[in-house]
């Protein structure tokens, strides 16, 4: 009745609009035809009744069945000869016929650059229906690597434009950029088009600089880091330079205004140094701002700040653990808070906003290292000798295990460009040395991982992120057996059950990207490959009744379906995913099961145990599978190394309730991860050994005295 409808609204119509999903190739080309005279209608109306609108809506609902192919796609358009400005049109505004456009049009790289308009054209107030926009950041996630919050703010993939360009061609590009309109339904593809002519090169940088200043134009703020960087050498540094301190000023005259647009003109100036690192060829956009930040942290760099005002001296510092300090004293005596006359004063203003810059940049540097030992990520041993003038970076690059890529030295990097071992042992690296943040399957590999456990404990070496006690996964020997059951995928999560608002949260803050019926996917851009969970109901479905229950992780090939034996997939991407399935099943666990017995995690915490004991020359401890045993002077205790469950022998179980706080006592973790349940299991361990010292009166009246 629609598709043979005039101006006016049928009876059909509100029904029409509130179709959420319509399937095959002759579907969508009936709307097409349909629509031949009114074109496609961009953006989303509420309650449309319009012969364009609606038809438009049904085709952003549609998607191809199961049974369609490109190839059928293209012989029917020809038939039916659709130009081919409206199949880019299409494309572009559903996306999710990018693939069979692109084969109808014969232009490799189409598919691409659709979805890169897509990635680019949304802002924050964009509506689409849930189930479709989570297929498309679904769908975005295997061409970027950056996350959608960050394409929501304004971020752009140099890397993935200069792909699609390069494909595309510039004639073929220009039809794309024309019709980038569909793809947003305000003025979302003014920001794409603006990105993409900064990035070709067809912004004047002076021009862009001028607008800055004069307009502050935020857009303009984003696409300054996105121009073009033509000179070489030092001449690149100057340039990359010159830009950081045009968005630095931009940044300081943001003071003048209210909170909230303060607030939007700060994003603006971080969503451009990321695009700036980018431009400049960084693997990771926080190496620009630590590069950069050594310029603007000024005095710093050669020791603490102090200002005095009012008989107050305040002084910022760098501590031990690379956290940002603010002491406070007057007359020699230090003081908990801030005289209100001094929180007025401008310089100690100053100074408490470069404290809280400093702690939210220690987090981003903390989880920045993190993924660099995820990915592999190089380091040339010049650009470390220049990193470790950064007060936070000195401090916590000092804490990390280091290894040449050639394997020849391993260790912690000390002045003079050596690497020191667990013993001791100092070795001279090359200066032209590539390094990398050495993963625990490197440890693991040299058999002298124990060795270096004892060095962080001997030492009290607190690590920026869990390296040296990180748990390890790798393949068991059902997953290594070559068999068309196993080959190509792990069951070894099968059965647990996750709340999946849970574990849907758990696994984006990791990189993963939720998709709605099929479970949960992670990219690993720099290897191409695709890691994929699947669940039986999808994560975030109407499912109620049951909690989906985790079947299987395998992996894929970027853009492909077909999953890869296990043996093939990269030993520490394995890891890594194995990991983060640990701590969902641990985490978000609903079922019958223990999601407490991880091997890996059990590992961990005997072996953090056991040189804890050392140190303090417990001989009443010892282990057996997942529990530690405890030869007290009171009575025997169990302890379970997973859910730090106590049980005492004879007598039952006993509740010893743990203080969840940022402030633990003096238990020394070798890592800076929050992780209270490690925490937990300690400090009980350690109670129990010294059961006579025990002075807390809830504990003594459990404990059964059989000594």
């Amino acid at each position: 009745m629609e598709l043979a409808r005039g101006d006016l609204p049928t009876v059909a119509t509100p029904a029409a609009m509130c179709i959420r999903s319509l399937e095959g190739i002759n579907m969508l080309l009936r709307l097409l035809v349909a629509l031949d005279r009114e074109g496609i209608t961009r953006g989303h109306a509420w309650r449309a009744e319009g012969k364009s609108q609606v038809l438009s809506h049904l085709i952003r609902v549609s998607s191809p069945a199961a049974s369609d192919t490109p190839e059928a796609f293209a012989e029917q358009c020809q038939g039916l000869r659709i130009a081919a400005q409206r199949l880019v049109e299409l494309g572009v505004y559903a996306p999710q016929w990018a693939r069979f456009v692109e084969h109808a049009l014969g232009w490799p790289g189409a598919a691409e650059g659709m979805w890169w308009l897509h990635a680019h054209t949304k802002e924050r107030g964009w509506y689409l229906e849930q189930e479709l926009r989570n297929a498309w950041q679904a769908e975005i996630s295997e061409y970027t690597p950056l996350k959608s919050d960050d394409l929501l703010d304004g971020a752009a993939d140099v890397t993935w434009f200069k792909r699609v360009h390069a494909a595309l061609g510039p004639e073929r590009w220009r039809a794309l950029y024309d019709a980038a309109k569909f793809a947003s339904s305000g003025i979302g593809h003014s920001r794409a088009r603006l990105f993409a002519d900064a990035m070709l090169g067809q912004l004047n940088e002076a021009e862009t600089v001028q607008r800055i200043k004069t307009k502050r134009h935020q857009d303009s703020v984003r696409a300054l880091g996105l121009l073009p960087i033509t000179a070489m050498g030092d001449g690149a540094t100057q340039v990359v330079l010159t830009r950081y301190k045009v968005l630095q000023e931009f940044l300081r005259g943001a003071k003048q205004f209210g909170s909230q647009r303060q607030a939007s003109e700060k994003l603006a100036v971080r969503i451009s140094l990321q695009n700036l690192a980018r431009s400049a060829g960084y693997p990771d956009p926080i190496r620009l701002e630590w590069a950069m930040e050594i310029q603007a942290l000024g005095d710093l760099v050669d020791g603490p700040i102090s200002i005095s005002a009012d008989g107050v001296t305040a002084t910022l510092s760098i501590s031990p653990l690379g956290e940002a300090v603010l002491a406070m004293e007057k007359a020699g005596k230090p003081l908990k808070t801030a005289p209100t006359a001094l929180k007025k004063h401008a310089q100690f203003v100053a100074l408490k906003e470069q404290q809280r810059d400093l702690v939210r940049q220690a987090a981003r540097v903390r989880a920045s290292l993190e993924q660099a030992m995820v990915r592999g990520d190089t380091f040339a041993l010049a650009e470390l000798q220049t990193l470790v003038t950064h007060p936070i970076l000195r401090v916590m690059l000092a804490q990390i295990v280091f290894i040449s890529t050639d394997g020849a030295a391993m260790g912690y990097l000390v002045k003079g460009g050596k690497l020191v071992s667990h013993d001791g042992t100092r070795n001279a690296i090359g200066k032209r040395a590539i390094l990398r943040i050495a993963h625990p399957l490197d440890l693991l590999g040299t058999n002298e991982w124990h060795l270096w456990q004892q060095e962080c404990y001997r030492n009290e070496r607190i690590q920026p992120f869990k390296q040296v006690f990180r748990e390890v996964y790798v393949p068991t020997r059902d997953e290594q057996t070559v068999s068309d059951q196993s080959q190509d995928h792990s069951r070894r999560y099968a059965g647990h059950q996750v709340n999946p608002r849970q574990a849907a949260a758990l696994l984006g803050a990791r990189g993963w990207v939720v998709r709605m019926e099929e479970g949960a996917s992670r990219t690993f851009h720099d290897e191409g490959l695709v890691a994929w969970v699947n669940t039986t109901t999808g994560f975030l479905t109407p499912a109620e009744v049951e909690p989906p229950v985790i079947e299987t992780v395998h992996f894929s090939r970027r853009g492909e379906w077909l999953p890869l034996p296990l043996t093939q997939v990269p030993a520490r991407l394995f890891s890594e995913v194995m990991r983060d399935m640990d701590l969902v099943v641990s985490v978000a666990h609903v079922g019958g099961l223990d999601p407490e017995a991880s091997a890996s995690t059990i590992e961990m915490r005997t072996a953090m145990l056991r040189e804890s004991c050392g140190l303090l020359k417990l001989s009443n401890v010892e282990f057996k599978g997942s529990h530690a045993l405890i030869a007290g002077t009171l009575n025997r205790y169990s302890v379970h190394l997973g859910s730090a469950v106590v049980h005492q022998q004879p007598g039952g179980f006993v509740c010893v309730v743990p203080v969840h706080a940022q402030h633990r006592g003096r238990l020394f973790l070798p890592f800076m991860d929050n992780d209270p349940r490690t925490a937990e299991v300690l400090s009980k361990v350690l109670l129990l050994a010294r059961d006579a010292e025990i002075k807390d009166p809830s504990i003594l009246k459990q404990i059964v005295r059989v000594r």
